[in-house]
């Protein structure tokens, strides 16, 4: 692939925004293996900084290199006894509404994080990408379902109905993944995940993204932006700031997901 300027690869930016608070419970879990850093963590709470609220780390990082990224927004209407629902934001929450619009207005995209259930009900999925852009005021074309749930047959063309042009749902959340991007038979940008902040991530998990930039592909980062501390997970701080150095170091072509996409839908 030949990339935007003659870039020898690209770098796609994302986090996806799940939890935007830290609640009681997660210190109990937490606490159970690592009994000091959860100390810590909580004190940096009852100090009014909230761990799991790292937006300004992230944009001032990515800010002062020069770049930007896609904010993934999940709307959650599930509430059940599990954690896979418990400790999820309300979308339209005053504060997480200002950030929303704050990160729109400093060059941020911000994508849709479509429900846990909503990767094949029509509805759900339609009400939150309404909700979204209408905090926003403009639409919303770049997607990833929550927990990479999807359905070949059913999301790919709900994904085509609502006017979604690109997603990021492919990929791992337990290994590095070098599938590179596609067109799909509904005629999306498919731009499927390298890494998520949810591997282990080591020197051999540099070195295989390394790998696929020596290949001139796309490498496309999701790390979470709760997880962006590095008191509680210092290896996702310094893995994907080492990544992001060693792009811009490299001249590498470094964009959200929408840039990106936009530019694939003109060569695939």
């Amino acid at each position: 692939m030949i990339w935007k300027d003659n870039a020898p690869y690209a770098l796609c930016l994302s986090h996806d925004v799940d939890r935007v608070s830290k609640q009681w419970y997660h210190y109990c879990f937490y606490a159970l293996k690592h009994p000091l850093v959860q100390w810590k963590s909580l004190c940096q709470k009852l100090t009014g900084r909230d761990p799991y609220w790292n937006f300004g780390r992230l944009m001032d990082l990515e800010k002062e290199l020069g770049v930007r990224s896609t904010f993934f927004f999940l709307n959650e209407p599930v509430r059940k006894f599990s954690a896979n629902f418990m400790g999820r934001y309300k979308i339209n929450n005053p504060k997480v509404i200002a950030i929303i619009r704050e990160l729109d207005r400093q060059g941020f995209e911000i994508g849709l994080h479509g429900s846990y259930y909503s990767y094949n009900t029509p509805h759900m999925l339609q009400q939150e990408k309404a909700t979204l852009e209408e905090i926003l005021g403009h639409s919303v074309v770049s997607t990833r379902q929550h927990h990479l749930h999807f359905d070949k047959n059913i999301t790919e063309e709900l994904h085509s109905q609502l006017g979604l042009r690109y997603d990021s749902t492919y990929g791992y959340s337990d290994k590095v993944g070098t599938q590179q991007p596609f067109r799909t038979a509904h005629g999306l940008i498919e731009l499927p995940i390298a890494l998520m902040d949810t591997v282990t991530l080591n020197d051999d998990v540099f070195h295989s993204c390394c790998e696929i930039a020596t290949r001139g592909g796309l490498i496309v980062l999701n790390f979470h932006q709760c997880h962006f501390n590095p008191t509680e997970y210092p290896l996702n701080v310094s893995m994907y700031t080492k990544l992001l150095k060693k792009a811009k170091q490299d001249g590498a072509w470094i964009a959200p997901v929408a840039e990106i996409g936009a530019w694939l839908n003109e060569k695939l």
